[in-house]
């Protein structure tokens, strides 16, 4: 169902065009990596955290599904005119919960069968949206009443309460109960996608560089990793994203 999707969308417009599901699983596996060795992961990390960050960074651009967002890689892709009407892939991730909830099966299976991890652990969605909405540090999940009911809405401002919120999850909130590992999906997402750009066969090299989760990050910034990603962000999207200024405050808040 979903992996399908994945496979037939577009996740990046350099080099003739990335799939989205080869991205997933490109940050996936970088995730998996880091899950795996003990310098980045304590081994008495729980297994429901383990099993939280490698599901929520296999699904962190599911926003990208946007047919939107799909016609600016395309665009990019064919270094055509980009549309009038642009998005933030992040801000449609909402757009894709119901698909989310009926996919958790099949992308648990999905992905033991690729990396051989076994998922022993029930996901929480709703941690999974607002990894997927947090990860360039720009939205947050927010719960707020309708009319009796609870409902889930993408908020950017958090010094502002929307009507009838009860409780919102931010990524200072994930970064907190994942710690130290509550950067993962980040960092992940930015070494696959730095690899892809710049052609490099795998990220093993820069991690094995890294002694400790904190290092891998400050790596990511000195090595200038971010700001090359930031820069392939701009031929579809030309809004700043700041990745650089956020892995230091991540980076700063392990040392």
């Amino acid at each position: 169902m979903l992996i399908g999707r994945l496979k037939t969308n577009l996740g990046k417009s350099a080099h003739g065009g990335q799939t989205l599901y080869d991205h997933l699983i490109g940050s996936a596996k970088v995730a998996h990596r880091v899950l795996t060795d003990y310098r980045f992961a304590p081994p008495d990390y729980p297994k429901h955290k383990r099993d939280q960050l490698l599901f929520s960074t296999f699904i962190h651009d599911i926003g990208k599904l946007d047919c939107r967002f799909q016609a600016m890689l395309v665009a990019a892709r064919a270094k055509e005119p980009l549309p009038s009407k642009r998005v933030k892939h992040e801000a449609s991730t909402l757009d894709f919960e119901q698909l989310l909830r009926e996919s958790e099966d099949e992308i648990k299976t999905h992905l033991g069968h690729v990396l051989g991890y076994q998922f022993t652990e029930k996901i929480d969605i709703d941690d999974a949206l607002a990894f997927a909405l947090g990860h360039h540090g720009l939205f947050h999940l927010s719960f707020e009443a309708r009319n009796g009911e609870v409902l889930r809405r993408v908020r950017r401002d958090t010094t502002v309460f929307g009507y009838g919120e009860q409780r919102r999850i931010t990524l200072t909130d994930l970064l907190f109960d994942y710690h130290p590992l509550g950067g993962l999906v980040m960092i992940a997402d930015l070494l696959a996608s730095f690899c892809y750009e710049q052609r490099v066969e795998d990220s093993d090299d820069i991690i094995w560089r890294a002694k400790t989760f904190g290092e891998l990050i400050n790596l990511a910034v000195l090595e200038g990793i971010a700001d090359k990603v930031e820069e392939s962000i701009k031929r579809y999207d030309p809004r700043a994203y700041g990745l650089r200024d956020l892995l230091t405050l991540l980076a700063g808040g392990l040392a």
